[in-house]
């Protein structure tokens, strides 16, 4: 089941994605996908653990999200 969410408003800050994903982690998700506007990021735990991501809003790189959660074992 892919956790969803949907910024509305102001870009959110990569902080703030992440923050959504955790709360999704935290509910059992492993595939996400984080938008705002027209922008998407999309984020998917492969099986052995490793993080895949895509997409992008504003500056926020869902392959750059993928690899810092990789680095820091999310």
């Amino acid at each position: 089941m892919i956790y969803d969410h949907y910024f509305d408003g102001r870009k959110p800050s990569e902080n703030q994605v992440i923050q959504a994903i955790k709360r999704g982690l935290k509910e059992g998700h492993v595939q996400f996908e984080i938008s705002w506007g027209e922008n998407m990021v999309t984020l998917d735990r492969q099986a052995g653990g490793r993080w895949a991501g895509w997409g992008w809003i504003k500056n926020i790189s869902g392959s750059d999200l993928a690899d810092q959660f990789n680095r820091e074992g999310i």
